[in-house]
Protein backbone atom coordinates (compact mmCIF):
# COMPACT_ATOMS: atom_id res chain seq x y z
CA UNK A 1 0.00 0.00 0.00
CA UNK A 2 2.43 2.67 -1.08
CA UNK A 3 1.48 6.21 -0.09
CA UNK A 4 -1.19 5.47 2.53
CA UNK A 5 -2.18 2.97 5.20
CA UNK A 6 -5.44 1.12 5.72
CA UNK A 7 -7.00 3.77 7.94
CA UNK A 8 -6.38 6.45 5.32
CA UNK A 9 -7.97 4.19 2.69
CA UNK A 10 -10.94 3.69 5.01
CA UNK A 11 -11.37 7.45 5.40
CA UNK A 12 -11.20 7.99 1.64
CA UNK A 13 -13.73 5.21 0.99
CA UNK A 14 -16.11 6.72 3.54
CA UNK A 15 -15.67 10.15 1.96
CA UNK A 16 -16.36 8.94 -1.59
CA UNK A 17 -19.04 6.36 -0.73
CA UNK A 18 -20.69 7.22 2.63
CA UNK A 19 -23.20 4.36 2.37
CA UNK A 20 -20.53 1.70 1.76
CA UNK A 21 -20.13 -0.97 4.45
CA UNK A 22 -16.42 -1.58 5.07
CA UNK A 23 -14.75 -4.57 6.77
CA UNK A 24 -11.10 -4.12 7.75
CA UNK A 25 -8.72 -7.11 7.62
CA UNK A 26 -5.27 -6.41 9.06
CA UNK A 27 -2.14 -8.02 10.42
CA UNK A 28 -1.99 -5.52 13.28
CA UNK A 29 -3.84 -6.63 16.38
CA UNK A 30 -3.59 -3.54 18.56
CA UNK A 31 -6.83 -2.65 20.34
CA UNK A 32 -6.21 1.04 19.68
CA UNK A 33 -6.08 0.39 15.94
CA UNK A 34 -9.38 -1.51 16.03
CA UNK A 35 -11.03 1.26 18.06
CA UNK A 36 -9.80 3.90 15.60
CA UNK A 37 -11.12 1.90 12.63
CA UNK A 38 -14.57 1.59 14.21
CA UNK A 39 -14.56 5.32 14.99
CA UNK A 40 -13.79 6.06 11.35
CA UNK A 41 -16.81 4.03 10.25
CA UNK A 42 -15.60 0.46 9.69
CA UNK A 43 -18.31 -2.15 10.21
CA UNK A 44 -15.85 -4.67 11.71
CA UNK A 45 -12.13 -5.28 12.22
CA UNK A 46 -10.68 -8.77 11.62
CA UNK A 47 -7.15 -10.11 12.09
CA UNK A 48 -5.17 -11.97 9.43
CA UNK A 49 -5.57 -14.73 8.65
CA UNK A 50 -9.33 -14.55 9.18
CA UNK A 51 -11.28 -17.69 10.01
CA UNK A 52 -13.34 -18.46 6.87
CA UNK A 53 -16.54 -19.14 8.82
CA UNK A 54 -16.11 -15.98 10.88
CA UNK A 55 -15.37 -13.97 7.74
CA UNK A 56 -18.50 -15.27 5.96
CA UNK A 57 -20.62 -14.56 9.04
CA UNK A 58 -19.26 -11.01 9.19
CA UNK A 59 -19.93 -10.45 5.48
CA UNK A 60 -23.50 -11.78 5.79
CA UNK A 61 -24.16 -9.50 8.75
CA UNK A 62 -22.72 -6.56 6.80
CA UNK A 63 -25.03 -7.36 3.88
CA UNK A 64 -28.00 -7.58 6.26
CA UNK A 65 -27.07 -4.17 7.67
CA UNK A 66 -26.86 -2.75 4.17
CA UNK A 67 -30.26 -4.19 3.28
CA UNK A 68 -31.76 -2.77 6.47
CA UNK A 69 -30.27 0.65 5.69
CA UNK A 70 -31.82 0.57 2.23
CA UNK A 71 -35.22 -0.37 3.67
CA UNK A 72 -35.01 2.46 6.21
CA UNK A 73 -34.03 4.92 3.47
CA UNK A 74 -36.95 3.70 1.34
CA UNK A 75 -39.35 4.11 4.27
CA UNK A 76 -37.93 7.58 4.91
CA UNK A 77 -38.54 8.56 1.28
CA UNK A 78 -42.08 7.14 1.45
CA UNK A 79 -42.74 9.01 4.68
CA UNK A 80 -41.43 12.26 3.20
CA UNK A 81 -43.62 11.79 0.14
CA UNK A 82 -46.67 11.04 2.30
CA UNK A 83 -46.10 14.09 4.51
CA UNK A 84 -45.60 16.29 1.46
CA UNK A 85 -48.88 15.08 -0.03
CA UNK A 86 -50.65 15.99 3.20
CA UNK A 87 -48.86 19.24 4.05
CA UNK A 88 -47.18 20.64 0.94
CA UNK A 89 -43.70 21.06 -0.55
CA UNK A 90 -42.80 24.69 0.16
CA UNK A 91 -39.58 25.50 1.99
CA UNK A 92 -41.56 26.54 5.06
CA UNK A 93 -43.43 23.23 5.16
CA UNK A 94 -40.26 21.25 4.52
CA UNK A 95 -38.95 22.76 7.76
CA UNK A 96 -42.15 21.69 9.54
CA UNK A 97 -41.77 18.15 8.17
CA UNK A 98 -38.17 18.06 9.39
CA UNK A 99 -39.33 19.22 12.83
CA UNK A 100 -42.05 16.55 12.89
CA UNK A 101 -39.63 13.77 12.05
CA UNK A 102 -37.04 15.01 14.54
CA UNK A 103 -39.36 15.36 17.53
CA UNK A 104 -41.74 12.45 16.85
CA UNK A 105 -39.24 9.78 17.86
CA UNK A 106 -38.48 11.54 21.15
CA UNK A 107 -40.77 11.88 24.14
CA UNK A 108 -40.39 15.66 24.34
CA UNK A 109 -43.32 17.82 25.33
CA UNK A 110 -43.87 20.46 22.69
CA UNK A 111 -45.92 23.48 21.75
CA UNK A 112 -47.37 23.92 18.26
CA UNK A 113 -48.07 27.53 17.34
CA UNK A 114 -50.01 28.83 14.38
CA UNK A 115 -53.01 30.83 13.29
CA UNK A 116 -56.49 29.37 13.48
CA UNK A 117 -57.00 26.77 10.77
CA UNK A 118 -53.33 26.00 10.06
CA UNK A 119 -53.71 22.38 11.19
CA UNK A 120 -52.25 22.27 14.70
CA UNK A 121 -54.39 19.31 15.80
CA UNK A 122 -53.54 17.46 12.58
CA UNK A 123 -49.80 17.99 13.13
CA UNK A 124 -50.13 16.81 16.74
CA UNK A 125 -51.85 13.62 15.58
CA UNK A 126 -49.12 13.05 12.98
CA UNK A 127 -46.45 13.33 15.67
CA UNK A 128 -48.39 10.88 17.83
CA UNK A 129 -48.76 8.37 14.98
CA UNK A 130 -45.02 8.53 14.22
CA UNK A 131 -44.01 8.07 17.85
CA UNK A 132 -43.54 4.97 19.99
CA UNK A 133 -46.88 5.89 21.57
CA UNK A 134 -48.78 5.35 18.32
CA UNK A 135 -50.65 2.32 19.70
CA UNK A 136 -51.87 4.39 22.64
CA UNK A 137 -54.74 6.89 22.64
CA UNK A 138 -54.58 10.36 21.12
CA UNK A 139 -56.89 12.75 22.94
CA UNK A 140 -57.39 16.38 21.92
CA UNK A 141 -58.84 18.68 24.56
CA UNK A 142 -60.00 22.25 23.91
CA UNK A 143 -59.04 24.13 27.05
CA UNK A 144 -61.44 26.92 26.23
CA UNK A 145 -64.44 24.57 26.30
CA UNK A 146 -64.15 23.46 29.94
CA UNK A 147 -65.87 25.49 32.62
CA UNK A 148 -63.58 26.46 35.48
CA UNK A 149 -65.84 24.71 37.99
CA UNK A 150 -65.49 21.42 36.10
CA UNK A 151 -61.81 21.73 35.24
CA UNK A 152 -60.34 19.52 37.96
CA UNK A 153 -62.86 16.70 37.56
CA UNK A 154 -62.55 16.78 33.74
CA UNK A 155 -58.75 16.67 33.79
CA UNK A 156 -58.20 14.26 36.68
CA UNK A 157 -61.53 12.45 37.10
CA UNK A 158 -63.28 11.75 40.39
CA UNK A 159 -64.03 8.95 42.79
CA UNK A 160 -67.50 7.62 43.52
CA UNK A 161 -69.18 9.62 46.28
CA UNK A 162 -66.67 12.48 46.11
CA UNK A 163 -69.51 14.98 45.66
CA UNK A 164 -73.27 15.05 45.20
CA UNK A 165 -74.13 13.28 41.97
CA UNK A 166 -70.85 11.34 41.75
CA UNK A 167 -72.57 7.96 41.54
CA UNK A 168 -69.64 6.23 39.89
CA UNK A 169 -65.93 6.65 39.38
CA UNK A 170 -65.02 8.70 36.32
CA UNK A 171 -61.67 8.80 34.55
CA UNK A 172 -60.26 12.21 33.64
CA UNK A 173 -58.42 13.09 30.46
CA UNK A 174 -54.99 12.54 32.01
CA UNK A 175 -55.98 8.98 32.83
CA UNK A 176 -57.74 8.35 29.52
CA UNK A 177 -54.58 9.40 27.65
CA UNK A 178 -52.30 7.01 29.57
CA UNK A 179 -49.71 5.45 27.28
CA UNK A 180 -50.53 7.91 24.52
CA UNK A 181 -50.66 11.64 23.80
CA UNK A 182 -52.76 14.41 25.33
CA UNK A 183 -53.19 17.54 23.21
CA UNK A 184 -54.03 20.64 25.23
CA UNK A 185 -55.46 22.90 22.56
CA UNK A 186 -55.95 26.67 23.00
CA UNK A 187 -53.33 26.86 25.76
CA UNK A 188 -53.85 30.60 26.03
CA UNK A 189 -57.26 29.95 27.59
CA UNK A 190 -55.82 28.19 30.65
CA UNK A 191 -56.74 30.01 33.84
CA UNK A 192 -54.06 30.59 36.52
CA UNK A 193 -55.65 27.78 38.55
CA UNK A 194 -55.53 25.38 35.60
CA UNK A 195 -51.92 26.31 34.84
CA UNK A 196 -50.95 25.57 38.45
CA UNK A 197 -52.65 22.16 38.46
CA UNK A 198 -51.15 21.09 35.13
CA UNK A 199 -47.68 22.25 36.22
CA UNK A 200 -47.99 20.06 39.32
CA UNK A 201 -48.85 17.01 37.20
CA UNK A 202 -45.97 17.68 34.80
CA UNK A 203 -43.49 18.09 37.66
CA UNK A 204 -44.62 15.17 39.82
CA UNK A 205 -45.80 12.88 36.98
CA UNK A 206 -48.82 11.99 39.06
CA UNK A 207 -52.23 13.40 40.01
CA UNK A 208 -55.06 12.92 42.50
CA UNK A 209 -58.63 12.36 41.27
CA UNK A 210 -61.24 14.53 42.97
CA UNK A 211 -62.06 12.78 46.24
CA UNK A 212 -59.10 10.42 45.90
CA UNK A 213 -56.38 9.89 48.51
CA UNK A 214 -53.94 7.91 46.38
CA UNK A 215 -51.91 9.44 43.53
CA UNK A 216 -52.08 7.98 40.05
CA UNK A 217 -48.90 8.06 38.02
CA UNK A 218 -48.86 9.47 34.50
CA UNK A 219 -47.25 7.98 31.41
CA UNK A 220 -48.19 10.21 28.52
CA UNK A 221 -46.86 12.87 26.21
CA UNK A 222 -48.26 16.38 26.43
CA UNK A 223 -48.53 18.55 23.33
CA UNK A 224 -49.77 22.11 23.63
CA UNK A 225 -51.29 24.12 20.80
CA UNK A 226 -52.07 27.81 20.58
CA UNK A 227 -52.88 30.56 18.09
CA UNK A 228 -51.48 33.17 20.49
CA UNK A 229 -47.94 34.32 21.27
CA UNK A 230 -47.29 32.47 24.53
CA UNK A 231 -43.87 34.06 24.86
CA UNK A 232 -45.59 37.44 25.01
CA UNK A 233 -48.15 36.04 27.45
CA UNK A 234 -45.28 34.97 29.71
CA UNK A 235 -43.78 38.47 29.49
CA UNK A 236 -47.16 39.98 30.38
CA UNK A 237 -47.59 37.61 33.31
CA UNK A 238 -50.74 35.92 32.01
CA UNK A 239 -49.05 32.56 31.43
CA UNK A 240 -46.73 30.88 33.93
CA UNK A 241 -43.12 30.92 32.86
CA UNK A 242 -42.33 27.63 34.61
CA UNK A 243 -45.20 25.82 32.85
CA UNK A 244 -44.23 27.38 29.51
CA UNK A 245 -40.69 26.00 29.74
CA UNK A 246 -41.90 22.59 30.92
CA UNK A 247 -44.18 22.24 27.89
CA UNK A 248 -41.90 23.98 25.40
CA UNK A 249 -39.13 21.39 25.26
CA UNK A 250 -39.58 21.67 21.49
CA UNK A 251 -41.67 24.04 19.38
CA UNK A 252 -43.15 23.98 15.89
CA UNK A 253 -44.54 27.06 14.18
CA UNK A 254 -47.01 26.47 11.35
CA UNK A 255 -46.88 29.11 8.59
CA UNK A 256 -50.19 30.64 7.44
CA UNK A 257 -51.44 29.55 4.03
CA UNK A 258 -51.02 33.02 2.53
CA UNK A 259 -47.25 32.71 3.05
CA UNK A 260 -47.00 29.50 1.03
CA UNK A 261 -49.30 29.80 -2.00
CA UNK A 262 -47.14 27.29 -3.89
CA UNK A 263 -48.64 24.57 -1.68
CA UNK A 264 -52.23 25.39 -2.63
CA UNK A 265 -52.47 23.28 -5.84
CA UNK A 266 -51.34 20.13 -4.00
CA UNK A 267 -53.55 20.82 -0.97
CA UNK A 268 -56.54 21.69 -3.15
CA UNK A 269 -56.23 18.46 -5.16
CA UNK A 270 -56.21 16.38 -1.98
CA UNK A 271 -59.07 18.28 -0.37
CA UNK A 272 -61.19 18.03 -3.53
CA UNK A 273 -60.62 14.29 -3.63
CA UNK A 274 -61.67 13.98 0.03
CA UNK A 275 -64.71 16.18 -0.56
CA UNK A 276 -65.86 14.13 -3.54
CA UNK A 277 -65.58 10.95 -1.51
CA UNK A 278 -67.31 12.26 1.59
CA UNK A 279 -70.11 14.06 -0.26
CA UNK A 280 -70.58 11.26 -2.82
CA UNK A 281 -70.01 13.64 -5.72
CA UNK A 282 -68.01 13.35 -8.90
CA UNK A 283 -64.39 14.37 -8.52
CA UNK A 284 -63.71 18.02 -9.33
CA UNK A 285 -60.60 19.59 -10.77
CA UNK A 286 -59.40 23.20 -10.84
CA UNK A 287 -58.58 25.07 -14.02
CA UNK A 288 -55.77 27.64 -14.21
CA UNK A 289 -58.04 30.58 -13.42
CA UNK A 290 -59.30 28.84 -10.27
CA UNK A 291 -55.76 28.05 -9.13
CA UNK A 292 -54.76 31.68 -9.68
CA UNK A 293 -57.74 32.81 -7.61
CA UNK A 294 -56.88 30.45 -4.76
CA UNK A 295 -53.21 31.43 -4.83
CA UNK A 296 -54.05 35.14 -4.62
CA UNK A 297 -56.63 34.91 -1.85
CA UNK A 298 -55.29 35.67 1.68
CA UNK A 299 -57.10 32.79 3.46
CA UNK A 300 -57.66 34.29 6.91
CA UNK A 301 -59.06 30.90 7.97
CA UNK A 302 -56.08 29.08 6.42
CA UNK A 303 -56.42 25.39 5.47
CA UNK A 304 -59.72 25.03 7.32
CA UNK A 305 -61.19 27.83 5.21
CA UNK A 306 -59.75 26.37 1.99
CA UNK A 307 -61.25 23.00 2.90
CA UNK A 308 -64.69 24.49 3.55
CA UNK A 309 -64.67 26.52 0.31
CA UNK A 310 -63.70 23.50 -1.79
CA UNK A 311 -66.30 21.28 -0.13
CA UNK A 312 -68.95 23.88 -0.75
CA UNK A 313 -67.88 24.20 -4.39
CA UNK A 314 -67.97 20.40 -4.74
CA UNK A 315 -71.46 20.32 -3.27
CA UNK A 316 -72.90 23.23 -5.25
CA UNK A 317 -71.34 22.79 -8.69
CA UNK A 318 -72.44 20.18 -11.20
CA UNK A 319 -69.48 20.92 -13.45
CA UNK A 320 -66.42 18.69 -13.33
CA UNK A 321 -64.02 21.57 -13.78
CA UNK A 322 -64.10 24.38 -11.22
CA UNK A 323 -63.32 27.84 -12.59
CA UNK A 324 -62.52 31.18 -10.95
CA UNK A 325 -66.11 32.31 -11.58
CA UNK A 326 -67.52 29.33 -9.69
CA UNK A 327 -65.13 29.76 -6.77
CA UNK A 328 -65.73 33.52 -6.64
CA UNK A 329 -69.44 32.88 -6.14
CA UNK A 330 -68.70 30.33 -3.44
CA UNK A 331 -66.37 32.74 -1.68
CA UNK A 332 -68.96 35.48 -1.93
CA UNK A 333 -71.71 33.24 -0.59
CA UNK A 334 -69.35 32.04 2.11
CA UNK A 335 -69.10 35.66 3.26
CA UNK A 336 -65.32 35.89 3.21
CA UNK A 337 -65.63 39.65 3.50
CA UNK A 338 -62.95 42.28 3.10
CA UNK A 339 -60.43 40.06 1.28
CA UNK A 340 -59.00 41.14 -2.04
CA UNK A 341 -60.00 38.63 -4.68
CA UNK A 342 -58.10 38.46 -7.94
CA UNK A 343 -60.39 38.36 -10.95
CA UNK A 344 -63.05 40.69 -12.25
CA UNK A 345 -63.96 43.98 -10.60
CA UNK A 346 -67.48 42.69 -10.10
CA UNK A 347 -66.14 39.74 -8.16
CA UNK A 348 -64.15 41.98 -5.85
CA UNK A 349 -66.99 44.44 -5.45
CA UNK A 350 -69.43 41.62 -4.73
CA UNK A 351 -67.39 40.39 -1.81
CA UNK A 352 -66.44 43.82 -0.47
CA UNK A 353 -70.04 45.04 -0.61
CA UNK A 354 -71.25 42.39 1.81
CA UNK A 355 -69.38 42.91 5.09
CA UNK A 356 -70.29 40.28 7.62
CA UNK A 357 -69.00 39.12 10.97
CA UNK A 358 -66.95 35.95 11.33
CA UNK A 359 -69.65 34.59 13.64
CA UNK A 360 -72.31 35.05 10.95
CA UNK A 361 -70.05 33.32 8.39
CA UNK A 362 -69.51 30.45 10.82
CA UNK A 363 -73.23 30.18 11.52
CA UNK A 364 -74.09 29.98 7.81
CA UNK A 365 -71.38 27.37 7.15
CA UNK A 366 -72.69 25.18 9.99
CA UNK A 367 -76.25 25.62 8.72
CA UNK A 368 -75.19 24.45 5.25
CA UNK A 369 -73.49 21.35 6.67
CA UNK A 370 -76.54 20.47 8.79
CA UNK A 371 -78.83 20.93 5.81
CA UNK A 372 -76.64 18.71 3.64
CA UNK A 373 -76.56 15.89 6.20
CA UNK A 374 -80.24 16.15 7.09
CA UNK A 375 -79.34 17.28 10.59
CA UNK A 376 -76.83 14.48 11.24
CA UNK A 377 -74.46 16.16 13.69
CA UNK A 378 -71.74 13.52 13.55
CA UNK A 379 -71.47 13.77 9.75
CA UNK A 380 -71.72 17.56 9.91
CA UNK A 381 -68.84 17.73 12.38
CA UNK A 382 -66.74 15.54 10.06
CA UNK A 383 -67.49 17.77 7.06
CA UNK A 384 -66.65 20.92 9.03
CA UNK A 385 -63.46 19.43 10.44
CA UNK A 386 -64.45 20.01 14.09
CA UNK A 387 -65.29 17.74 17.01
CA UNK A 388 -68.84 16.63 17.75
CA UNK A 389 -68.66 18.42 21.11
CA UNK A 390 -67.59 21.68 19.49
CA UNK A 391 -70.42 21.42 16.94
CA UNK A 392 -73.00 20.94 19.70
CA UNK A 393 -71.67 24.04 21.44
CA UNK A 394 -71.89 26.04 18.19
CA UNK A 395 -75.45 24.83 17.51
CA UNK A 396 -76.48 25.97 20.97
CA UNK A 397 -74.61 29.27 20.59
CA UNK A 398 -76.28 30.18 17.30
CA UNK A 399 -79.69 28.70 18.12
CA UNK A 400 -79.63 26.32 15.14
CA UNK A 401 -82.04 23.42 14.69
Amino acid sequence: MPGMDGLVVLQELRRRHPALVVIMITGYGEVSMAVEAIKLGAYDYLLKPPDPDHLLLTINRALEKKELQQKVESLDRSLDSSLEMQLGRSAAIRQVIEDIRRVATSDFSLIIEGETGTGKTFIASLIHNLSHRATGPFIALDMGSIAESLLESELFGYEKGSFTGANHRKKGYFELAQGGTLLLDELQNLSPQAQSKILQVVDEKSFYPVGGDKPRSTDLRIIGATNADLGQAVSQGTFRQDLYYRLNEYSITLPPLRQRPEDIPLLAARLLSEAASELNRNFKELDDSALALLAGYPWPGNIRELKNVLRRATLQSDQRQLTADILSKVLTNNRCAGSALPGSDSDREGVASMPISLEQAEKETISLALAHTGGNRTKSAAILGITHKTLLAKIKKYGLH
